[in-house]
């Protein structure tokens, strides 16, 4: 008797167990319809064949609903069999905060007699692989990003078939939650600085992500400088280079583009079409740009320093060559240069933000009539409106467009001070600017690295070649780590 005694005992205890569950569902159940109070939320109830009922909830706009009533509600009204026999991919849910996070990635949640279970049937908006519209390749890929994080981590894989790239997922908000993955190559990365940066993630807690630009905040903290300690990419070749040098990137469910962190100034100036060109061709790109940075930033205060402060060392005959040019010229030196860089500032930012036909049109508008209509009307000199067309014509040069903001930010403190102080003046912005570039620190690397602290080998094999391979990069940024 004892063995039936303890057979009654099982089975009190599994409908107990089975009753305690139903409540517990039920509940949830509740929850969840209450906690989307939207016409998006469906509720179908399906009768089974043995008298039971099983509650099925889905969001409209991310499931299937066409596989909802083939996949799902068919098979549960005509097969008596529980929700993980009948459906073997389906994941139990275990919490309230689990159901709500299976409903906003498109599944169905069941709730039947035995508990809750979630059967993914998303059904999310996206669009197809196109080309990239921000960095234009000529000889690269001609695939970019899209806004499905896991067609993202494909298209990387596509163009890096690496067994040791790692992949991490992570969960980020505290009210509106967006899947990001963190990307690396074992070998090639350093691991301090990917425990590093997995670690100041996971501490970061905002309501939403929204870009992935705001993933810059846990990394940096806010940032006061105009400089980019993080590239921005849509070009999965390009990533894909980037994280066999040992760089870490960062891709977010939503964004088209993904973060690459971290970077030094010198590699802004890179661009890996011109490192296909022999080694002469990659100096002379890299001379160009570097002369580029040097002439957008200081040129207009040079300009200003001689020809108001410092005229005496300006040759004669070129010193009455200007004063004759300027005679009818209404405003002094310093106030027509300020005038024409915040008019070609103006114009920069009404170009890049009217996209189509509208911004080559705004361009033309701004380049011919406005700076021909400057001239006429003697508000600026024609030595000026050639200096500002100088000064943004290197200012663009460079092939990353986000690091255009820090030239176009730091040339109106060194007009000031060249407006103010003269050479000398001059003199303290180039030497406040170097002070400020030498302070950086993106993940304990230096931002003038590897010019500062100086390391010829890495600077010529960087430039020369371009390339690193993955234990190389490994070892580049363990010593740099290791110095600062």
């Amino acid at each position: 008797m004892a063995w039936i005694d303890l057979w009654f005992i099982k089975r009190q205890g599994r409908r107990i167990g089975r009753l305690v569950a139903n409540v517990e569902s039920r509940a949830d159940f509740d929850g969840l319809k209450s906690a989307f109070p939207s016409d998006d939320l469906d509720v179908a109830v399906v009768d089974r064949p043995d008298g039971s009922t099983v509650d099925c909830l889905s969001l409209k706009s991310l499931s299937d609903q066409q596989r909802l009533q083939a996949d799902v509600i068919s098979p549960l009204a005509r097969l008596d069999k529980s929700v993980p026999s009948a459906f073997p991919y389906a994941q139990r849910v275990s919490s309230f905060e689990d159901g709500v996070g299976h409903l906003l990635h498109g599944h169905v949640l069941v709730f039947a007699s035995d508990g809750a279970w979630s059967v993914p049937l998303a059904n999310s908006p996206s669009r197809a692989v196109d080309a990239p519209s921000t960095e234009q390749a000529i000889f690269g890929a001609k695939d970019s990003l899209v806004e499905q994080l896991n067609q993202n981590i494909a298209l990387v894989r596509s163009h890096l078939r690496d067994p040791f790239l790692e992949v991490e997922r992570l969960a980020i908000g505290t009210r509106a939650k967006t899947d990001i993955a963190v990307l690396s190559v074992a070998g090639a990365v350093d691991a301090k600085m990917l425990d590093d940066v997995q670690t100041r993630l996971r501490h970061y807690a905002p309501e939403r992500l929204g870009f992935v630009s705001t993933l810059l905040r846990p990394l940096f903290g806010t940032a006061w400088s105009p400089f980019l300690r993080a590239d921005f990419t849509e070009r999965p070749d390009h990533i894909a280079e980037q994280l066999y040098r040992g760089r870490i990137v960062l891709l977010a469910d939503g964004s088209p583009f993904a973060l690459i962190v971290p970077q030094t100034l010198d590699d802004l100036f890179k661009d890996e079409e011109a490192e296909l060109q022999s080694v002469i061709t990659q100096y002379f790109v890299r001379g160009l740009r570097l002369i580029a940075f040097f002439v957008s930033v200081f040129l207009p205060g040079l300009y200003v320093a001689i020809l108001t402060v410092n005229t005496t060392i300006v040759p004669g005959l070129l010193a009455i060559a200007i004063a004759a040019s300027r005679q009818s010229i209404a405003f002094p030196i310093f106030t027509e240069t300020l005038i024409l860089l915040v008019a070609i500032d103006i114009m920069a930012e009404a170009t890049a933000s009217m996209k189509g036909v509208l911004g080559p049109a705004i361009s033309i508008v701004g380049t011919l009539i406005i700076g021909q209509a400057i001239v006429r009307a003697n508000l600026g000199s024609n030595l000026g409106v050639i200096l500002i067309a100088l000064t943004a014509l290197t200012t663009y040069i460079t092939p990353r467009y986000f690091i255009t903001y820090a030239y176009r930010i730091w040339k109106y403190p060194i007009l000031f001070l060249s407006g103010i102080l003269g050479i000398m003046g001059w003199t303290i912005g180039a030497l406040l600017l170097t002070i400020h570039l030498a302070s950086i620190r993106t993940l304990g690397i230096s931002y003038l690295a590897p010019a500062a602290p100086l390391q010829p080998r890495d600077l010529a094999r960087e430039s020369a070649f371009g390339y690193r391979s993955g234990a190389g990069a490994a070892r580049m940024f363990h010593r740099r780590r290791g110095r600062t």
